[in-house]
């Protein structure tokens, strides 16, 4: 007979093998969306400002429903909030195609959409680490290495998204893409139906009774304050350079998707080179100084944009930039989890999602408005100043964190 904690153990690795799996497959196709969306406005509209607003909305509704997205996770346990997140997304998604070939896609219609596509992420990724802790029975080490597990799944698909996004939108055209997209969030949706299980994390008579009981946690907590800073000022940076690609792309580097697909998979691979540095590293190296390592490193490659902007250097930066961002979110995310009472996780992640997110909705508002005033150069100089300021206050709490 096989010992219950046996039956429990395997039951747990099943579970996180189909979460990072549903990761993999669905973040793939949203990078095919992150591609297709922006080259089928530019194309239609040659706005680069209609291409920014579609970005932003899409974050905005991403950061306005964070914080009541804490409380629903609860209600609805997280994996039941994943599920219909997964179901409504894809059917948006589906939407764009079906009304386009109808004739009844107006750039109002692509907005609302759009709009309700991001307010359904908050919800599912604050549900999605509430779940992970559980996973590995909430170990910090055990944390940090299922963290990096799933950042590396996410930085796979966007290795994968954009090369996929190149060739279908060079090929088969933006319409097609967005089916592949939606296609994968019904995928995700079954993954999660069938195989992943976990427990209600239950915040009855600990957590605040308000929708802002995550905001007032990472404004009074001394390391959460800081690194909260540090991931807004990094998120709006790492969103105009990712939002400024496929403008130049379009623009400077001979108007091909290809090319712009090409450069996000750079991203995207330098990304998944440096979480499996840190899955390398972590039996010797503690959480804080792969944290710190990431911060000096990530600042000091962005500086080189503020001198050379071609495409070549474009994806040279975006790999090494990659492989830094990943010492940092693995590592990152478990010291976050850590510090966050259990109680209290899902109104936590929501809260801290809301504002990185609005920071990201405001990178990726400015970034068409300043290439069209400004060199290119000009603006990743502001980027590097961006993630050079964040930084400094990553490592402000990771050592904060390390005398906690």
């Amino acid at each position: 007979m096989i010992p219950e904690e046996d039956v429990a153990r395997r039951a747990r690795r099943r579970s996180l093998t189909a979460l990072l799996l549903a990761e993999v497959i669905s973040v793939a196709g949203t990078y095919v969306t992150r591609l297709a969306l922006p080259w089928f406005v530019l194309t239609a509209t040659d706005s680069t400002s209609q291409m920014g607003a579609v970005l932003a909305t899409q974050m905005a509704a991403m950061a306005i429903f964070g914080i009541p997205a804490g409380p629903l996770a609860d209600r609805l346990t997280p994996r039941r909030t994943m599920q219909i997140a997964d179901l409504a997304r894809g059917a948006l998604i589906l939407l764009v195609p079906v009304l386009q070939a109808a004739h009844l896609l107006s750039f109002p219609v692509l907005l609302a959409i759009v709009f309700l596509v991001g307010s359904f992420f908050t919800p599912y990724h604050a549900a999605q680490r509430v779940l992970l802790p559980d996973l590995v029975r909430d170990d910090q080490q055990a944390l940090s290495q299922a963290n990096a597990l799933l950042i590396g799944a996410t930085r796979t698909a966007s290795l994968l998204g954009p090369a996929v996004a190149g060739m279908l939108v060079a090929t088969s055209g933006a319409s097609t893409a967005l089916i592949v997209d939606a296609a994968t969030f019904f995928a995700s949706y079954l993954l999660i139906t069938f195989f992943v299980r976990g427990k209600q994390p239950s915040s009855a008579g600990n957590a605040p009774p308000t929708v802002f009981s995550g905001l007032i946690l990472l404004v009074r907590d001394r390391v959460l304050r800081p690194w909260t800073i540090a991931q807004c000022v990094c998120e709006m940076a790492v969103q105009i350079v990712l939002a400024a690609v496929p403008i130049m792309a379009f623009l400077r580097y001979g108007g091909d998707p290809r090319t712009a697909g090409l450069l996000l998979m750079m991203f995207g691979a330098g990304a998944v080179a440096g979480n499996v540095l840190v899955l390398l590293l972590l039996p010797r190296w503690t959480t804080s100084r792969l944290i710190v390592a990431g911060c000096v490193l990530e600042p000091a490659i962005l500086w080189v944009l503020a001198i050379d902007t071609r495409a070549v250097t474009v994806g040279v930066v975006l790999l090494l930039a990659g492989s830094a961002l990943g010492l940092i979110n693995g590592p990152g995310t478990a010291m976050q989890t850590h510090h966050t009472p259990p109680a209290l996780r899902t109104h936590g992640m929501s809260a801290f999602a809301t504002l990185i997110l609005g920071s990201g909705a405001l990178g990726l508002a400015l970034t068409a408005p300043a290439l069209e005033t400004l060199s290119p150069e000009a603006v990743f100089t502001l980027v590097a100043m961006l993630y050079t300021i964040g930084s400094l206050f990553a490592i402000a709490s990771t050592a904060r964190s390390d005398g906690a």
